[in-house]
């Protein structure tokens, strides 16, 4: 709109611009009046064009001062309207409320209400500790970000108005102190109760149970004494130089959804986790179905020993587990010369051989099968630790030749043993003669091609698994062993870097990382749960990742519509325009507008 015009009775206004609307003013029966006018050309002339008539000053003000004044907000809405809708039948924020109250806990933070037993849960910034570890478990499902960062990431969804929270006010102290009232000792309890009602409303089976154990590895420092969990171990996402913390997790075979969970040391070994976890689990079963006998726990041969498999028989759950083919040396060669095709899937057989015999003090049904994938990877492995191993010796090999060398026979001995030792099948590949006196000595070396063909006819991709039940077929072992991918997907799911995210953390306590692990296993579940709702529809999202992201492309408009004054404002609220593939199911989901 052209500024500072001086109006022409019927002429073209000072400072008009060719092309644009403007705003003229102009006199009629002494009267002054304001319209709208466009340039037009007319015999090849500019010339203002009235396209609309405004009528006077006072009549122009009044028109403006009643016009609507609107106000327009798009938030993400999908993902956490469907995530609040499952914590909210679940009653999550009320289950964990309620454990605090019986628990007697009293709010630390200045000017929160204090409780004793019985009575309503303190508030923090208008939150209960329920309502609050809900809202990060729904953050993390999302979008993983620091306790700093979530109320950057909440103001762009729609996750405070479904919770009626000021998502301003949350704030990394927020969080801090809501976690503090938290008890570790009741985080097993609350687990439980929430489950329950996992079972009461979704069709989950406990038949077949997964477990395993992975680590995470943490930022926190060496000097950091306040936090005995993280420890320095084999870190499997090799960070060595990091401290760890590790996790057990035990899952449905179907759907993959997490039904316990244990914080452990870093640096404990699996088999001794086994150990302490193995009559929680047995607890856990018992609490959520009532009895074991008809169920089948499924775990790594990194969990076994003798004593731990003695364990397992007492517990009386029913058990598939695999044993290293060093420790069953004549069990694989029998099998070797007796292995017959077993089909384990619509397009796959494998070899296998079957017996019952008796291991460790047990009649035991056993399977010896071979995975030509894991064979092959082996290989892979074998060749590319001889190829590090024979540069070493031709380093060796050189400084020997050149008389640089200053170690005794028996020291140079040693040496290479250990270069060998602990690599797979490094001494059964690799020859080498050591010959000559101190201090003249030589190094020979050669590649066994015909020892890495034995091993691979005869021990590499051997599996051995043992069970008890002993009524399946060999496929049904097979399947039910292979099934441990599912725990392991869980675990991947844990460390994607976008959703969850368990890893790295930023809490420097252990108490504070035991509820971390905590809200991301919940973030996991809740995300599980959806995940299933969506496989039962049409729904093409082959990922949990995917469906979320999906999800949080479905946005909601709030229209903020004021008429004057002395009206009270309308809002209205609607989603925006959906992709027809998820539009059907929105309602299914949780989703409302």
């Amino acid at each position: 709109m052209a500024r500072n015009l001086r109006p022409l009775t019927g002429g073209v206004p000072v400072g008009y611009i060719p092309g644009m609307a403007s705003l003229q003013a102009y006199t009629s029966g002494r009267q002054k009046y304001w319209r709208i006018v466009e340039s037009r050309r007319v015999n090849g002339k500019p010339r203002p064009i009235p396209v609309l008539y405004l009528g006077r000053a006072d009549n122009l003000l009044a028109r403006l001062r009643e016009a609507p004044e609107l106000k327009v907000a798009s938030r993400s809405h999908g993902a956490v309207a469907a995530l609040w809708s499952i914590a909210s039948e679940l009653g999550v924020a009320s289950i964990i409320d309620r454990h605090l109250r019986a628990s007697g806990r009293r709010a630390s933070r200045k000017g929160a209400t204090s409780e004793s037993v019985g009575e309503p849960p303190h508030m923090t910034d208008g939150l209960t500790v329920g309502q609050s570890l809900a809202l990060v478990a729904i953050g993390r499902a999302c979008r993983a970000t620091s306790k700093r960062g979530f109320a950057k990431w909440a103001n762009e969804t729609t996750l405070g108005e479904l919770a009626g929270a000021d998502t301003d006010r949350l704030d990394s102290q927020h969080f801090w102190e809501q976690m503090d009232q938290l008890p570790v000792a009741n985080i097993a309890n609350i687990e439980r109760d929430i489950l329950l009602e996992v079972t009461k409303q979704y069709p989950i089976t406990l038949r077949t149970l997964l477990y395993d154990g992975t680590n995470f590895f943490t930022f926190i420092a060496s000097t950091n004494e306040r936090a005995s969990l993280p420890e320095r171990g084999h870190n499997k996402q090799k960070r060595n130089d990091l401290r760890q913390v590790s996790v057990a997790m035990l899952c449905t075979q179907e759907a993959g959804i997490p039904v316990w969970h244990q914080t452990y040391a870093g640096a404990l070994p699996d088999a001794s986790e086994f150990e302490q976890a193995l009559p929680l689990i047995k607890q856990r079963v018992e609490e959520l179905q009532g009895k074991v006998k008809d169920v089948t726990i499924v775990f790594d041969k990194g969990n076994v020993s003798r004593a731990n498999q003695s364990r397992v028989d007492d517990s009386k759950l029913h058990y598939v587990t695999g044993l290293t083919v060093a420790s069953q040396k004549k069990l694989v060669a029998t099998a070797n010369r007796h292995m017959t095709s077993v089909q384990v899937d619509d397009d796959e057989n494998v070899m296998a051989y079957r017996t019952r015999r008796k291991i460790w003090g047990k009649s035991r049904t056993a399977v010896v099968m071979i995975s030509e994938r894991l064979k092959q990877g082996q290989i892979q492995g074998i060749l590319q630790h001889a190829a590090t191993a024979q540069e070493w010796l031709s380093n060796l090999s050189d400084t020997l030749k050149r008389g640089r060398q200053r170690r005794s026979r028996k020291e140079l001995e040693v040496a290479i043993q250990n270069r060998l030792k602990g690599r797979q099948h490094l001494r059964d590949v690799i020859e080498y003669k050591l010959s000559g006196e101190d201090p003249k000595l030589e190094l020979t070396y050669t590649f066994n091609q015909d020892a890495l063909d034995r091993l691979a006819s005869e021990t590499l991709g051997r599996l051995v698994l043992i069970t008890d039940r002993h009524q399946w077929t060999t496929a049904e072992i097979i399947g039910s062993y292979r099934s441990q991918a599912v725990v392991e997907a869980l675990f991947e799911h844990l460390k994607d870097h976008v959703h969850v995210a368990l890893r790295p953390q930023f809490h420097w306590t252990d108490q504070k990382i035991q509820i971390h692990v905590f809200t991301c296993t919940l973030a996991h579940l809740l995300e599980c749960l959806l995940f299933m709702k969506a496989q039962s529809t049409t729904l093409p999202y082959r990922s949990q990742e995917a469906l979320l992201d999906a999800l949080a492309g479905v946005r909601r408009a709030t229209v903020i519509q004021s008429t004057g004054a002395r009206r009270k404002p309308r809002v209205t609220r609607q989603l925006e325009e959906v992709d027809s593939t998820l539009a059907p199911h929105l309602a299914h989901l949780g989703i409302a507008s």
